[in-house]
């Protein structure tokens, strides 16, 4: 039956590997947190920072992150890029 259901469409979002820690790049990113069984969330870097500090590292706060789904503390996390909003421009006039 898994077979026939559809994959799970997420919004493509740009990874940003150059960032390593909560307090990089002034803040202006995501950190995507991905879990082993396919959860996945986004979160704003200002919320982590107020639990793990804001000099965490990604990966440091991927160890503290508990699954709502299956209640695992090991995720994977990335930075990734705010996305604009539609109708907006790349180079506004």
């Amino acid at each position: 039956m898994d077979a026939h259901r559809s994959p799970e469409h997420h919004t493509p979002v740009r990874v940003l590997p150059h960032i390593k820690k909560l307090d990089d790049a002034l803040g202006d990113f995501l950190v995507q947190i991905t879990c082993k069984c396919g959860a996945r969330r986004i979160a704003e870097p200002e919320a982590l920072a107020r639990l793990c500090g804001s000099s965490a590292t990604l990966q440091a706060v991927g160890l503290r992150m508990r699954c709502s789904r299956c209640a695992r503390k090991a995720a994977e996390t990335v930075a990734v890029a705010n996305s604009r909003p539609q109708g907006v421009p790349k180079k506004p006039r």
